[in-house]
């Protein structure tokens, strides 16, 4: 008769249950963290720097802008890119005092929020807190909008959220109010004060375990992930055009923003935009995109409803996004991270077309990037 074998016996070290995905064991956290006033001039003025607070998991910050006029008599007319200009300069910076977010101009910011890919309807003109009083009313040259400074990436897993519990060595927040002659064309009688308000939108700390034992994730994924936005600019003459990008190469690029103006209005700017524009990466043509495709394209994935220009759910003159974010659903935004432009310090990313009209325009690239630790792509990448 053959030998049995031995009966397997069980292993005594079972393997450890993986940790449950981070947002499992955190809890949302919203904190007031920032309330300044300041009085309107003909001049620029800073406003106090914030030192943001810690509150666990920074996931971004909402930036809640009222100015407020009273007595007014003169018949107010706002500038084209009004009142989001009322922001002459915002920069978000790390514990090492490196620009994060920015500097870019409060009309830019408004564009990062528009197309960024953060939310189901980013357009600040489509808040229902939005407003911007014209004409010879007392309140004439009030307004009131809301920004939002992104810093996760991806709301599904919280990748990029910065660790932010440390008093010691604190993000900070620049905020330059831009003068009365930039936001108005006609000015209130007597300028307006202008209140900033600030919300830390983050997570909490999570537990070691949920209440049956099972271990939290402690953070994010690919913590120490950080997104980028900065800006760059190149004039420009009429006539057959090229620019190379430099912002972000040797990371994974994850938005362009073009925004394109002629003596700074877009308007001017905007008939004289290349059609088509060809946008290529080394060898590669990306795509060369008629103007009425790339604005079809734009009202299709962005739910764009309002013909009218520069106006709530309407494209914006002068300005053509360019989004990786859109490799998991319909929308940008809903993304796996496998449609990121991987790049390579030296790579060559250049836009070309023929500038119409005449004189010089100015082409500002708004350049969103994300950077993993060790700069390994594959970090960012989720499977579901």
């Amino acid at each position: 008769m053959p030998t049995e074998a031995p009966a397997k016996q069980p292993d005594k070290k079972a393997a450890a249950a993986p940790p449950q995905p981070f947002r499992v064991g955190v809890y949302e956290n919203e904190q007031n963290d920032y309330d300044e006033t300041v009085t309107m001039l003909t001049s620029t003025v800073n406003f106090p720097n914030e030192i943001v607070e810690p509150n666990g998991w920074l996931r971004g910050m909402w930036f809640l802008i009222e100015c407020v006029t009273a007595g007014n008599s003169a018949n107010v007319a706002f500038n084209a890119d009004a009142p989001f200009n009322g922001i002459e300069k915002i920069t978000w910076k790390d514990v090492g005092n490196r620009e994060v977010f920015g500097p870019m101009t409060g009309y830019q910011w408004a564009q990062v929020m528009k197309w960024g890919g953060y939310f189901e309807n980013g357009d600040p003109r489509s808040d229902i807190t939005f407003r911007a009083v014209t004409g010879t009313g007392g309140t004439g040259g009030s307004f009131t909008m809301v920004l939002y400074l992104p810093i996760e990436v991806v709301q599904r897993d919280a990748l990029g959220d910065a660790e932010n519990k440390s008093s010691s060595s604190s993000f900070k927040v620049e905020v330059v109010l831009a003068a009365s002659t930039t936001i108005y064309s006609t000015s209130p009688t007597t300028l307006g004060t202008v209140r900033l308000r600030i919300s830390l939108d983050g997570y909490t700390e999570p537990d070691g375990a949920d209440g049956f034992g099972r271990p939290l994730s402690q953070a994010p994924p690919a913590a120490g992930t950080l997104q980028y936005w900065t800006v760059e600019d190149d004039d420009m003459s009429a006539g057959n055009a090229t620019y190379l990008i430099q912002n972000g190469l040797g990371y994974s690029l994850r938005n362009l923003i073009f925004h394109f103006t002629k003596s700074g209005v877009r308007s001017t700017a905007d008939p004289d935009w290349p059609d088509p524009l060809t946008l290529s990466f080394g060898k590669i043509q990306l795509f060369q995109r008629y103007s009425l495709l790339w604005q079809s394209r734009m009202s299709k994935v962005y739910g764009l409803d309002n013909t009218n220009t520069d106006a709530a759910g309407g494209r914006e003159l002068g300005v053509y996004p360019v989004w990786f974010t859109q490799d998991f659903g319909f929308k940008p935004g809903a993304e796996l991270r496998n449609g990121y432009l991987n790049t390579k310090p030296g790579n060559v990313l250049k836009w070309a077309g023929t500038i119409g009209g005449s004189g010089t325009h100015t082409l500002n690239t708004l350049v969103n990037y994300v950077i993993p630790p060790g700069n390994d792509p594959m970090r960012l990448r989720a499977s579901r």
